[in-house]
């Protein structure tokens, strides 16, 4: 019966937030791509390779990431001046004007709960999310070592 309830009230809400993050599919840029966006934000200019490191995937694999985050001229890429092989990668203003409208859909989120729910019921629910996100990602460990 509760999983009944769950579902009726649950799948509306996730609809609801899949469909506005959408607004940001339409932009072109993938959650993977949204990460190296972030990532730049948080800790300055990085090498693909220290990228890559970061985010657990190949040099390659976030060689076609950057390409498309490139071409809508969200990151720029310049050589390194001691190692003319490599080449440090960097957020543009452009860049910096996406990651502030993907905040600005967070916080909509984040004041529709402060709405809805008592300070206690945030604080739940908060506590919630983690156990939910904590158990996700280690069902998902699981799965890649198996």
């Amino acid at each position: 019966m509760a999983i009944k309830e769950l579902e009726e009230s649950y799948i509306p809400f996730q609809c609801m937030i899949v469909s506005d993050s959408n607004k940001f599919n339409v932009e072109g840029v993938s959650t993977a791509q949204y990460y190296i966006l972030d990532t730049l934000n948080k800790h300055g200019l990085k090498t693909s390779k220290e990228l890559a490191e970061m985010r657990g995937i190949s040099q390659s694999g976030i060689s076609k990431l950057t390409k498309r985050l490139l071409e809508k001229k969200y990151i720029v890429q310049e050589r390194q001046v001691n190692d003319r092989r490599f080449y440090n990668i960097m957020l543009t203003q452009e860049g910096k004007a996406f990651l502030n409208r993907v905040e600005d859909f967070g916080n909509e989120i984040m004041n529709l709960i402060e709405e809805a729910l008592t300070e206690k019921e945030v604080h739940e629910f908060s506590m919630m999310c983690e156990r939910i996100t904590s158990l996700y990602a280690d069902k998902v460990s699981l799965n890649k070592i198996i």
